[in-house]
């Protein structure tokens, strides 16, 4: 029997040491998202709220998509602010990215609204809004209370072309009957998006053949070298090359980057620590994949091949990402470091310098424009605690590891294994470890989300399982739709709906893991992983096989904590003690919220708000933006990037963009008055 609204809420996810009822910000939690406290969240336009239920069988929504652009049009063509506002939900949204504010911003209100594009509208220029031709507009059903008619269109602007999207609600219809709901002055904007789509005549997809895609590859010398010639000169900085950009980092996030300055023309440089390309996949525990379907995870250019299954391996992943290198000519030094404490930024230039080393010592001066750090989500230093007495279970032939870099050994069979930590590495540690005949105890300190990927992630992610197939969008075109049709608020907002169906899905499942004293949460506000990504960026787990282990016993289950190690095993803080031989430390990583401060120091980390806080491990702002995450810094040419990989493969080629219009001479300042929440003590500090 699937469980009541009331068995799920906030308090499992909530930290030890914040007040049961108010956000870390003295909001109530009814009132704010996640546990940040300065997030509004959203009032959405349910029948309830219209006041009656509309008949959208009767809603042609080709015509109304059509009639509505072109009076929304007409009035941002006209730069009438109040006109434009008047299409747009009192308490609606508008989403920017990388066009109007030459930022990521989301305006809620008018009076948010209608003072930035009173400012921005006739720098802009913005006209021609038309129809998108490639993504059919659409009735979009969110429940039996809640829809929205969902329409794409583009435009031009003074420095090149936009896409946009919108979700339309009939706020001005008073029944809601079809003759009213055939009039386009019955509906309103209850959110819209609008990016960057190209900039001069070059888009970062497939770039700029007029000016870019020569008929055949010349040496620009005249030394008649030949392509493999020229690209290992180009890599390996020959003939003065300078990099424009340079990226830290050669994961999907560094390398999906690269591949847009590739195509948009703009030399570029990766600088990756380890021996290869997408290094941190390959590296990890040998029964790691994807818990995102494969289907959302294409890279740009070059998406993967079909018939790949729908949960990668993420050693098949690593190797894909040393070949998109390869195939995509992007330039990148393996073995090689940043000497971050040097790195300076010359304001009279525009330009970096940075002294980085190569695997062979050898130190190169570099002075790029742009700094932009890749380090991935996570970090790379792991939180290994430090509890007594680990060092004489090690002399006593122990074994202690941490999720990053562990590795099951074939001898380990018949071990007794502890996994530390109840997420998701801890999950595929413990299952991979039963597969290898190990017995093995998880210690759950605190209650996880579970969903499971066969029933419940593949239902929710059914309406994009057709992407970059002949039936289905390309993925920049389904990137439009997902990432403009609405700001994070309102996504949250909509997450618990998703999170119902998967309760339902998942009902015998949950209450398998309920009956061996599992402990479940289901996200802030019923909403789910997603609900908690941002903020918290772990604490559930897609189950791939390990709660049936769990479920069935073969994985034991306990709930205290490790107080001290012994020779040959643990006791924890309830008294009991347990056997051991090998120890698993799933417990995440250090500095996985302060790349900037550990590349570039504290000082850079407080310039550019970047701050250590339990509960906001994205550093979502006040408008539910990330005031770090591909958008500008406080600190000129210096960018920072981290996240899923669809994304970063939308958000990679809106950043692109900005800098090739910065590169082509065009002012990209950024709109102003931009709310960074409140500010953390924590700033630049780097805790146990």
């Amino acid at each position: 029997m699937a469980p009541s609204a009331a068995d799920w809420n906030d308090e499992p996810i909530r930290p030890p040491n914040a007040d049961s009822q108010i956000g870390w910000a003295g909001v109530p939690l009814s009132e704010t998202l996640g546990y940040y406290g300065v997030i509004k969240r959203p009032s959405l336009p349910t029948n309830e709220k219209l006041g009656f239920t509309p008949d959208y069988a009767s809603v042609d929504v080709n015509k109304l998509a059509t009639e509505f652009l072109a009076s929304y049009g007409k009035a941002i063509e006209s730069q009438n602010v109040d006109a434009i506002a008047g299409h747009i939900a009192e308490d609606g949204y508008w989403k920017d990215v990388e066009l109007l504010t030459w930022d990521i911003r989301t305006l809620a209100g008018h009076d948010n609204i209608k003072p930035m594009l009173a400012e921005r509208l006739a720098k802009t220029g913005i006209k021609n809004v038309r129809v998108s031709p490639y993504i059919p507009s659409s009735l979009e059903r969110l429940g039996d209370d809640l829809s929205f008619v969902l329409i794409h269109f583009e435009f031009d602007f003074a420095h090149g072309t936009g896409i946009g999207a919108g979700r339309l609600s009939p706020l001005a219809a008073k029944t809601g009957s079809a003759s009213e709901l055939a009039e386009a002055s019955s509906w309103k904007l209850y959110s819209v998006g609008t990016a960057i789509e190209t900039v001069d005549g070059w888009d970062a997809e497939n770039g700029d053949k007029m000016r870019y895609q020569k008929a055949k590859v010349q040496d620009p010398l005249g030394r008649a070298r030949t392509y493999r010639q020229l690209r290992e000169d180009e890599r390996e900085g020959r003939d003065g090359f300078q990099p424009t950009v340079v990226i830290i980092g050669a994961g999907h996030t560094g390398l999906t980057m690269a591949a847009r300055f590739k195509v948009l023309g703009i030399p570029h440089l990766v600088i990756e620590k380890e021996d290869t390309a997408g290094y941190s996949w390959g590296s990890r525990y040998a029964s790691l994949s994807l818990h995102g379907p494969t289907f959302t995870n294409h890279l740009p250019c070059l998406p993967y091949p079909n018939w790949f299954p729908v949960f990668l391996p993420a050693q098949q992943l690593s190797k894909f990402l040393q070949l998109y290198a390869e195939m995509m000519d992007l330039n990148v030094w393996t073995k090689t470091t940043l000497d971050g404490k040097s790195a300076v930024y010359d304001d009279a230039t525009n330009q970096w310098t940075l002294s980085v080393t190569r695997g062979d010592g050898t130190k190169h001066i570099l002075r790029p424009k742009h700094l932009m750090i890749a380090t991935g989500i996570s970090g790379t230093l792991p939180n290994i605690p430090e509890v007594p007495g680990m060092t004489e279970f090690q002399q006593n032939g122990g074994i202690i590891t941490h999720s990053s870099r562990h590795k099951t050994d074939a001898s380990w069979k018949g071990k007794k294994c502890i996994v530390v930590g109840a997420a998701t590495s801890a999950h595929d540690i413990s299952y991979e470890l039963v597969e290898n005949g190990c017995d093995v105890t998880m210690i759950q300190r605190s209650a996880t989300h579970v969903m499971s990927v066969d029933k419940s992630v593949r239902t929710l992610f059914k309406p994009r399982e057709r992407t970059n197939r002949r039936d289905g969008l390309a993925p920049d075109l389904a990137d439009q739709s997902h990432y403009l049709k609405q700001p994070f608020p309102v996504e949250y907002e909509l997450l618990n709906r998703g999170q119902t169906i998967a309760r339902q899905l998942d009902a015998d499942l949950l209450e398998s893991l309920r009956n061996v004293g599992y402990r479940l949460h289901d996200g802030y506000h019923g909403g789910g992983a997603y609900s908690m990504f941002l903020f918290d960026q772990g604490g559930f787990y897609w189950d791939t096989g390990c709660c049936s282990l769990i479920a069935s016993g073969k994985i034991a289950l306990t709930h205290s904590e490790i107080d001290h190690f012994t020779k040959d095993g643990v006791v924890y803080k309830d008294g009991t003690t347990q056997k051991a031989d090998i120890v698993v430390f799933a417990t995440g990583y250090m500095n996985s919220k302060s790349a900037i401060q550990a590349l570039l120091g504290d000082e850079m980390a407080r310039k550019c708000n970047e701050r250590w806080e339990k509960g906001n491990a994205f550093f979502v702002g006040p408008e539910g933006e990330s005031v770090i995450n591909y958008c500008p810094l406080p600190q000129k040419g210096l960018y920072s990037m981290f996240h899923q990989f669809a994304f970063s493969r939308f958000h990679s080629g809106r950043l692109a963009l900005r800098i090739k219009a910065e590169e082509l001479g065009i002012d990209v300042t950024p709109y102003g008055n931009k709310p960074l929440g409140p500010s953390s003590t924590a700033a630049g500090r780097v805790p146990r």
